[in-house]
């Protein structure tokens, strides 16, 4: 079976989105992703570099279709505007190409390191398919702030069940969707938290290896094995690496958020800023202006690539 993913990209992050693509490639046999071209820097740049498994849409061509979603385009910042799109994007996809099964929608700031089957093995056996946040000890309260489903990992099938949830989720986004926490708001990631009860045939992954993050290791082991990676028991997926910035192509804040145990320092984020900083130099090669220094100001990680 065809696996089928979808994301957003834009110019910032086109190198983080090629990583994704790169890794599912690897372990992906027979997979189409549909990027969501934010800005058409971005389109073109995507099509210079002619990804055989990719189909490339200006977001221009979803807000035609829902206009109500290009309505509210100017009162949201970028990463706004991307979370407010989500449920549009879905609804676009499933209308314009009727042989989509299903959709899974991953946040372009992912990496697989196994195959993805696992996931739809999940998917198989419901309608919507969804991860936990997983924060733990003290840091469970977030669950109020920041809502009980990370949102980039998102699974439908093309089912009335699913295409009514959609429909839901995208008037939602639609009416507010800010990188602001207000009380029982936080970006599309609140509207989640009652899926299960709203909605049939709602999934919940439990498989730590799969949407796993900084924030979601921190009382796990991960070690390397037969050059596999694996938290606790389970094979690690794909890894999510939010909070994760480039000051230039040496220098990087591995997770902003949270201090990084040791183990995923090493055999997780290191190995990923050391593929960044190769990903940087190829799409220089494509344009030199994708890629531009950003000063972050803080640091919990701090990583510097030595030597040439």
């Amino acid at each position: 079976m065809k696996h089928n993913y979808c994301s957003v990209i834009s110019k910032d992050y086109v190198h983080k989105g090629l990583m994704l693509y790169d890794s599912l490639a690897k372990h992906d046999p027979d997979f189409q992703f549909f990027f969501i071209c934010m800005n058409e820097d971005a389109k073109s740049l995507l099509e210079k570099m002619q990804l055989e498994k990719a189909t490339l849409i200006p977001i221009s061509d979803v807000e035609r279709q829902y206009e109500e979603l290009a309505s509210v385009k100017y009162t949201r910042n970028e990463k706004e505007y991307a979370w407010t799109s989500k449920g549009s994007i879905f609804l676009y996809l499933f209308a314009n190409y009727p042989e989509l099964e299903h959709l899974v929608w991953l946040d372009s700031d992912i990496v697989f390191y196994s195959s993805p089957e696992p996931i739809f093995a999940e998917l198989k056996e419901c309608s919507i398919l969804l991860t936990m946040e997983r924060f733990i000890g003290e840091n469970k309260k977030l669950n109020s702030i920041f809502g009980i489903y990370n949102t980039g990992l998102m699974g439908f099938k093309r089912d009335d069940n699913a295409m009514e949830c959609i429909k839901y989720f995208k008037e939602k986004c639609i009416e507010w969707c800010y990188n602001a926490v207000v009380p029982g708001k936080w970006s599309d990631q609140m509207y989640v938290n009652d899926w299960v009860k709203r909605f049939n045939k709602v999934r919940i992954i439990r498989n730590v290896g799969i949407n796993a993050t900084g924030w979601n290791i921190q009382n796990c082991r991960i070690r390397k094995l037969e050059n596999k990676l694996y938290v606790n028991d389970k094979k690690l997926v794909f890894f999510h690496y939010s909070g994760f910035y480039y000051y230039n192509d040496k220098e990087f804040e591995l997770c902003g958020y949270i201090t990084l145990p040791e183990d995923a320092v090493n055999l997780v984020y290191i190995p990923y800023a050391q593929k960044y900083r190769k990903m940087i130099a190829l799409v220089n090669e494509y344009d030199t202006t994708a890629y531009r220094e950003k000063y972050i100001g803080w640091s919990y990680n701090y990583y510097k690539i030595d030597g040439e």
